[in-house]
């Protein structure tokens, strides 16, 4: 139903449309509904990470399918590294964003924090969801599972460096005796598959293998794009989907993925070996709150959502369920909306908000991980806490009317 209340200066109107829930819209605009570019559309667009990106896709249908006023909502998947450059716009440009929000599945580093902060009243990080980077294969005939292929990160590191290349390896064999016989053979060539152009999961698999490996994975090759490091026989993949074709076109090919991502492609998962001695898998991990549980364990996280973040990482943390390579999930915002003229006036900081705040709402961001496989960030009281105080620090014009959202 749409409901109408008069102040002596403002017409409100109240917009509830009713799916599995309400959302509310108070407006003051009395006459049409138009963005900074006078098209009677308002637009929002932001641009990232390629791992939470069904989930965003997800939640922006939602709200502009509740919506009566014409918006339009996009997101390009076009990985964290592309995000975080759009998000920070050009030195000689002044910074000018080229978003109106980025998102990665990595801090920006020390050095793009204090670039934007020294320009700008400052950015905010806003963690998300939380999701498991895993490593599948192709192997025929050997599943997923305790049953099936079981590795440590130091074996991981010797296979990425192609210091080992059969998975009938002695090494291999030591952790996992019944692969001979499920593989019939006396050797089975490894194909590596890694992440081309940068890529947080290369970020987080690489540090992953150097905080875990270190005499075999040092320090130099940690890099969300690696380039000419990689060894010259390994099989480049363009984002989640080329991933996903180079495991499953090449038989006996290894690489890493989302986890969400891979299950839902039906990739065989390996399980890994965590920071406590026991081999797990993602499922697992997640089915016992071994995700969540990263983040509570990290010592790295800020108090403010404002401050630097570029130490954090979710990698190795310790806890029998604790699943070794955990990714967290931001969208960056910087934290004056009020000085980017009409191009993110009222209508786009108003409609941007209400997509921020879509983010902790149970109804909206449950469903990513019904759907997707995700651990949301309000689940853990901390990195809530941390999420809702970035969100009032963030400075709006007075005329923004926000978006509430009502459940039945």
């Amino acid at each position: 139903r749409i409901a109408y209340s008069y102040t002596t200066s403002y017409l409100h109107h109240s917009i509830m449309l009713s799916l599995r829930c309400f959302l509310l819209l108070s407006s003051s605009y009395s006459i049409g509904f138009t963005s900074g570019h006078g098209s009677g559309v308002t637009v929002i667009h932001g641009s990232g990470t390629t791992n939470p990106s069904k989930c965003y896709w997800h939640i922006m249908d939602s709200i502009m399918d509740r919506v009566k006023l014409p918006t339009r909502m996009t997101y390009r998947a076009v990985g964290s590294s592309t995000g975080i450059k759009e998000f920070m716009g050009k030195q000689e440009d002044g910074y000018k964003q080229l978003n109106h929000f980025g998102s990665g599945d990595i801090p920006l580093d020390a050095e793009e924090y204090a670039a934007i902060s020294a320009i700008d009243s400052g950015m905010l990080h806003l963690p998300v969801v939380l999701g498991a980077i895993s490593l599948f294969h192709s192997i025929p005939n050997v599943p997923s599972g305790s049953a099936g292929l079981n590795m440590t990160s130091c074996t991981l590191a010797r296979i990425f460096k192609r210091d080992i290349t059969d998975w009938l390896h002695p090494d291999i064999k030591a952790q996992n005796p019944q692969l001979e016989t499920l593989i019939g053979e006396d050797s089975y060539p490894i194909k590596v598959a890694r992440r081309v152009l940068g890529s947080s999961s290369t970020s987080s698999v690489t540090k992953y293998l150097n905080t875990g490996c270190p005499e075999h994975w040092p320090a130099d090759m940690v890099s969300k794009e690696l380039g000419d490091k990689w060894h010259p026989d390994t099989l480049p993949c363009e984002g989640s989907g080329g991933m996903t074709d180079c495991i499953r076109q090449t038989p006996g090919t290894i690489g890493y993925i989302d986890a969400g991502h891979g299950h839902s492609q039906n990739l065989v998962e390996i399980e890994l070996k965590n920071k406590d001695g026991n081999f797990i898998s993602s499922l697992q991990s997640d089915d016992r709150g071994g995700i969540g549980y990263a983040a509570e364990a990290s010592d790295f996280l800020p108090a403010d959502a404002d401050r630097d973040f570029s130490k954090v990482e979710l990698l190795n943390q310790a806890g029998a369920n604790t699943w070794p390579i955990v990714a967290m999930s931001y969208i960056y915002v910087r934290k004056d909306w009020t000085k980017y003229g009409d191009e993110f006036g009222p209508d786009e900081q108003a409609l941007l908000m209400g997509f921020l705040e879509a983010l902790y709402e149970p109804t909206y961001i449950d469903e990513c991980k019904e759907l997707f496989g995700f651990t949301p960030a309000y689940t853990n009281e901390k990195l809530k806490t941390l999420a809702k105080n970035g969100l009032q620090q963030i400075i709006m014009n007075e005329t923004a009317i926000k978006y509430v959202f009502e459940s039945k």
